[in-house]
């Protein structure tokens, strides 16, 4: 009875030295897999009016808190932000190295460049009574350029685009037909933004766990 009692107690000890060590180890792989998520895309150098600008600079942000939240829940990776603009014009990789280093990281993403806009597809015309009737369609797309980094050198460059059907509308002529304003539709340009930023992590996946 005492030998069983004293077998019990053991296994018990060992079950709980076990799950520490699991922990252990989770915590290690978390910081040694930290990636830092760095926005160098300076919307405040567009060639273009007040308000793009500014919803830009918030698209930008956008990338960045859905690549984080992706890296987290995702491959369980911890990733930070980090909050201020770095301005990059140079393009020298060792900005982004000793921020990794700085932060103790493993890795870097760096959101070089993006685009929102809306594109014409085509133009349908149709005849009717009274004339020909032109539909215009457009698509909205999203265009950014990121760069991933490890502590010592570039690792890939990549330039993802997604995109997806918008609307339809009535024009007089395809050649002049305006499309959409990526302001006024600003809700929609948030949703392809975030899908991109999505899309970039399932390309880089492979890159996530080797270091």
């Amino acid at each position: 009875m005492r030998s069983a009692f004293i077998l019990m107690v053991s296994l018990f000890i060992l079950s709980k030295i076990s799950v520490a060590k699991t922990a252990f180890k989770k915590e290690i792989d978390s910081t040694s897999s930290k990636i830092l998520i760095i926005n160098s895309f300076d919307a405040q150098s567009m060639k273009a009016r007040k308000n793009k600008k500014e919803l830009f600079g918030e698209l930008a942000d956008r990338i960045k808190y859905t690549l984080q939240n992706e890296l987290i829940t995702k491959n369980n990776i911890e990733a930070k932000i980090i909050p201020e603009l770095i301005a990059n014009a140079s393009e020298n990789d060792s900005v982004y190295i000793d921020l990794i280093n700085k932060h103790a990281a493993s890795k870097a993403i760096v959101i070089k460049n993006l685009n929102a806009y809306f594109e014409q597809t085509g133009v349908e015309v149709t005849k009717e009574a009274n004339g020909k009737k032109r539909v215009a369609s457009y698509d909205i797309h999203a265009d950014v350029t990121y760069l991933l980094l490890n502590d010592s050198a570039r690792v890939k460059e990549s330039e993802v685009s997604v995109w997806e059907f918008f609307t339809e509308r009535s024009v007089v002529s395809g050649f002049l037909a305006a499309g959409p304003d990526i302001v006024g539709k600003s809700k929609h340009a948030f949703k392809i933004i975030e899908k991109n930023a999505v899309q970039y992590r399932r390309e880089i996946q492979s890159y996530l766990t080797n270091d």
